[in-house]
């Protein structure tokens, strides 16, 4: 049974509990990028204590993606990065006689007008310190001495990520590279779908496969995704109409079509040079996404659709396959997504941002300014085999799981105490953002959904001004 929503004609989804998303699974090792970011956060706190920073933040890092000319530099893989290290710190911070962390450093800045640590204007960047920023514990905010932050590139063979470090100085306002650190990994499938990649894993989903452990699945669905991955980026003025990117109508490997509506007028997607695009709303135009079923398989799917970085259900900013999805029930047709659900009775519709929030939102450290992506997971039916035992460092099965608490501790040794996954796991013109929040009921319902996306899109609806690199 489903509790009506009407958006126009259409039903909404039933709203797909974040507990459901992998909680019983087993924890294993952290990934590459993980492991990476543990070994940078030590050296980034022994800077710290060289220098004797009291209190430090991290922001959001630059991410260059050469599929992506138009806007690959401020994809959600950037916050992702920040997020992560920032973790890393808390999780090896010396307890006895801690530095200071900010907590989610980037929220704070993006309220800041015309700060920026990407800018090459020191005064931009002295901005970020004219606000006291609240901390991972304690109750006081604190004046921060120095931002830690970052570079990504992805290779153009979608082989490998490197990442370098910066280190941004209150006291000089000087923007530099930490000597000698470099962190070097092979993205998995959450890395491409963070960095705007836009792909299908075909055939990972049969009798075979799910018969493989959860690693070797993982492992075979990031080379599937590698794949086409680099179909879509490398397809040619003659196959734009074909069948390579996810949103295209002649894709058979998709599930589903998605389409915008803005006034309740669908809108033309165009794909070019591997990317999908449509026109930009106007300001205070209703806009609506829409949700169909594709091909005569009638699959229970947990669909994932985030505008600018953030999650049309609650909001979230967490990799896809850990988020809340719309569950696509098997006799359901088509579904509606008018704005952001925030809990089970509220919604926020979305609003179409002046031209001066635009501007000011460009530079938001807490999105991809203007992107709408789409994953969709199917239904987890039977339990793939687990893996071997492995003898592995606990800090690294932490820092996979681990999220701040929503009640901030007092202390460290508190915050410490709730970094614990099987604990903690639920925790210009043309901008979208949300508006005043409305009465609209929707659905629970529970769904053991797979933890490997059938397929993810991203389709760009503003560029943003380029940011300096």
């Amino acid at each position: 049974m489903m509790m009506t929503n009407s958006l126009g004609r259409l039903a909404v989804g039933l709203l797909f509990c974040a507990v459901c998303s992998g909680l019983g699974q087993p924890v294993h090792a952290a990934d590459e990028l993980e492991k990476g970011l543990i070994s940078a956060s030590e050296a980034v706190l022994e800077h710290a204590r060289k220098k004797g920073y009291k209190n430090i933040g991290v922001l959001k890092f630059a991410v260059k993606n050469h599929h992506d000319p138009t806007g690959g530099h401020d994809s959600a893989l950037g916050r992702r990065l920040a997020d992560k290290l920032e973790m890393a710190l808390l999780l090896n911070v010396d307890i006895k006689d801690p530095i200071g962390i900010a907590k989610n450093a980037s929220d704070t800045a993006a309220t800041i007008a015309g700060a920026s640590h990407l800018s090459s204007s020191q005064e931009a960047r002295e901005e970020l310190f004219v606000k006291k920023y609240p901390m991972s514990w304690g109750s006081q905010d604190q004046p921060i001495d120095a931002f830690y932050s970052g570079s990504a590139v992805l290779v153009k063979d979608l082989s490998k990520i490197v990442v370098g470090f910066r280190v941004l100085d209150a006291a000089t306002g000087s923007l530099e590279w930490l000597p000698n650190l470099r962190v070097e990994v092979k993205p998995g499938f959450d890395e491409l779908m963070d960095a705007g990649q836009s792909f299908t894993t075909r055939g990972i989903f049969d009798s075979a496969n799910i018969k493989l452990t959860s690693s070797e699945r993982k492992e075979k669905a990031t080379e599937e995704a590698t794949l086409t991955s680099l179909d879509v980026s490398d397809a040619s003025d003659t196959q734009q109409t074909g069948s390579k990117h996810p949103l295209s109508p002649d894709n058979t490997d998709s599930p589903i079509t998605f389409e915008v509506h803005y006034d309740n007028q669908p809108q033309k997607i165009r794909i070019e040079s591997g990317l999908a695009f449509v026109a930009e709303p106007e300001e205070d135009q209703n806009v609506m996404f829409v949700v169909r079923r594709k091909g005569s398989a009638r699959p229970r799917l947990a669909v994932v659709v985030k505008v600018n970085g953030e999650n049309t259900l609650r909001k979230q900013t967490l990799p896809d396959a850990k988020c809340g999805a719309w569950i696509f029930e098997p006799h359901m047709d088509v579904f509606g997504i008018k704005g952001y659900q925030l809990n089970q009775n509220e919604r926020e519709p979305f609003r179409v941002l002046s031209d001066s929030e635009s501007i000011e939102k460009e530079i938001d450290y807490g999105s991809h300014a203007g992107t709408i992506t789409i994953s969709v997971f199917p239904e987890l039916k039977e339990t793939p085999k687990e893996d071997p035992e492995e003898s592995t460092d606990d800090l690294l099965a932490l820092l996979e799981e681990a999220e701040h608490p929503r009640r901030k501790p007092s202390t460290l040794a508190a915050l410490r105490s709730t970094l614990n996954p099987k604990v903690n796991h639920l925790a210009t013109r043309g901008l979208i953002g949300g508006g005043s929040k409305v009465n609209a009921s929707v659905e629970k319902t529970k769904m053991q959904r797979d933890t490997v996306p059938m397929m993810s899109a991203t389709l760009r609806y503003y560029n943003p001004s380029d940011l300096p690199e």
